[in-house]
């Protein structure tokens, strides 16, 4: 009985240790990936913070069997941002296309796709979501918009497989229940318990391919020839665009302004226009009397002199302007000497 009884013990405290081990192995082996699941991070992450990051992920069950890709790669930083610095797309409610990533996304994004694409394995891609803000997209409930996606590269080409384009960013939400969506070589329907995505298509450009999977067009899928010359014009193209854009609205701006300031002076030159043309109807109207001789000391006086002198004035504009004739501006100027 007492044999038993230790043996029992010794199983009990055996299977205790191997409890424990486990325990401490997925503790100090694994961590909670922000991108939820529950998927071991491991040492794949290149960068991270909070809900942003770039890492290296399985290429997983969920894109089904698919080739291996050709990493490790060597694409520079300078190069992988000049790629996606020349990427446009157009949203279905907007007039004019914004850029896929701004600036200050490109300047982390470049460094740290650049390392997991160099580190990753053929069975390996990169995965990334980063937060930016994105004016054309500031809404009431969020100013801040997330770019998320799956990076490879195959048959010579960059692929580049977008999740998530200038969603809302909420960083209250529970990423182990709803995880970021880092795109998929497989199509899958929007899942019904989140926002639907915005509808987006990339601007067509050279170099620029998106294939047809399924019999369904993946616009959401990028495969981009990596030749750093023909991003480099077409990233120089699009800035000329641009200024191009900038210049043709000031310019526009200008033309707005002249055709204010013209109107302005054109309704100015109609008012002098109607108040001369009042003035010549009064001095038509006017009676030729003689001025009695107990008016002359009045109209000898200051006062009365400069009225007379106004009323010259008013008589030389007229004729100057074509208003009135030789013998109208002579006649009405005898008149007026006359009566002094």
């Amino acid at each position: 009985m007492g044999q038993k009884y230790l043996f029992s013990i010794r199983k009990n405290l055996a299977r205790r240790m191997m409890l424990a081990a486990l325990a401490t192995l997925i503790l100090t082996g694994c961590g909670c990936s922000l991108s939820g699941g529950g998927k071991a991070e491991s040492n794949s992450v290149i960068w991270k913070y909070r809900d942003q990051f770039v890492r290296i992920e399985d290429q997983g069950p969920d894109n089904g069997p698919v080739p291996p890709n050709d990493h490790p790669v060597q694409l520079s930083a300078e190069q992988i941002r000049t790629i996606l610095g020349s990427l446009d797309a157009h949203f279905e409610d907007e007039e004019k296309p914004v850029p896929l990533f701004t600036y200050n996304e490109l300047e982390i994004l470049g460094d740290a796709l650049s390392t997991g694409l160099a580190t990753a394995q053929p069975r390996e891609d990169v995965t990334f979501a980063i937060v930016g803000i994105h004016r054309e997209f500031i809404s009431f409930t969020s100013d801040r918009q997330y770019v998320s996606g799956r990076i490879f590269y195959q048959d010579g080409k960059l692929n580049l497989l977008i999740g998530r384009l200038h969603e809302n960013y909420r960083a209250n939400i529970d990423r182990r229940l709803y995880p970021v969506e880092t795109g998929s070589r497989q199509y899958t329907p929007p899942d019904p318990r989140r926002p639907a995505p915005s509808s987006w298509k990339p601007v067509s450009m050279a170099g620029l391919e998106t294939p047809t999977v399924a019999g369904i067009n993946r616009t959401d899928w990028l495969v981009l020839n990596p030749d750093p010359q023909l991003w480099k014009t077409a990233l120089a193209e699009k800035k000329e665009a641009k200024e191009t854009a900038r210049d043709a609205f000031r310019e526009a701006s200008e033309v707005r302004e002249s055709s204010v300031q013209l109107e302005a002076e054109q309704q100015k030159l109609k008012t002098e226009m109607q108040e001369m043309k009042q003035a010549i109807k009064e001095m038509k109207q006017a009676p030729a009397t003689a001025v009695p001789a107990a008016a002359t000391p009045a109209a000898a006086t200051p006062t009365g002199l400069k009225k007379i002198e106004e009323r010259l004035q008013i008589l030389q504009n007229l004729k100057s302007k074509g208003l009135i004739t030789e013998e109208e501006f002579r006649a009405k100027k005898l008149e007026i000497l006359d009566s002094i």
